[in-house]
């Protein structure tokens, strides 16, 4: 579907990072980092443990508004009965953490554990003007557009049904994007071609702020 350019900052595609990467982002999957099982989020909805998606650190890739790192999980307990893709249901969370701990503590039992690959992130694009070029040659398949659908940071979120950003509950504007998760670097239950968005409200300086949600490929 046709997406609507906007003011916004530049996106960073993110890949597997190369053995030899100096430059990590953070991880998607595995056993999160600094997280103890008296933290682990729990679902609201059915209660139980979530699943572990993605941590990303802030850095020059992504501005996390004086956070040093996002953790982001999901519930599969009951097959998508506790709505894990509404960013108010409670079925998902986005843990934000003050300090980046490397340590690695118990978790209770998760209904799955995905591998964890690391991450890091490529040169920036400029998601609005390959959006506004690609209207104006009426294309929809140029190599561009086709990046802008992968896992990125910031940019513009390439909706699959329509927009669904989240509203801040302060000021009920548009929250900032921050972070597109597709299913192609790891196999998120999310659907095969599914994809998943964290956003970051910007009048909220709680551990609240961030919000995921996904729709269906």
């Amino acid at each position: 579907m046709s997406q609507r350019p906007s003011a916004t900052s530049p996106s960073l595609r993110i890949r597997r990072a190369a053995p030899d990467a100096t430059t990590l982002i953070g991880a998607y999957g595995g056993h999160p980092r600094g997280i103890r099982s008296q933290n682990w989020p729990r679902c609201a909805v059915c209660g139980a443990a979530m699943c572990h998606m993605a941590q990303i650190d802030s850095g020059p890739w992504l501005d996390l508004g004086g956070w040093a790192r996002m953790s982001v999980f999901i519930c599969h307990a009951t097959g998508g009965r506790c709505e894990d893709w509404d960013p108010w249901k409670g079925a998902n969370r986005v843990l934000l953490h003050r300090t980046r701990d490397e340590s690695l503590y118990d978790g209770p039992p998760t209904v799955r554990v995905y591998r964890r690959v690391k991450l890091a992130a490529e040169d920036p694009i400029d998601d609005a003007a390959v959006l506004a070029a690609s209207q104006r040659s009426g294309s929809s398949s140029d190599p561009a557009l086709t990046r802008l659908r992968d896992d990125k940071l910031n940019g513009v979120p390439m909706w699959l049904t329509g927009d669904d950003t989240p509203r801040s509950k302060i000021d009920k504007g548009k929250m900032r994007h921050a972070l597109q998760m597709t299913t192609t670097i790891v196999a998120f239950d999310i659907t095969r071609g599914g994809m998943a968005w964290v956003f970051f409200d910007p009048h909220d300086s709680t551990e609240h702020a961030a919000r995921l949600l996904w729709q269906g490929g």
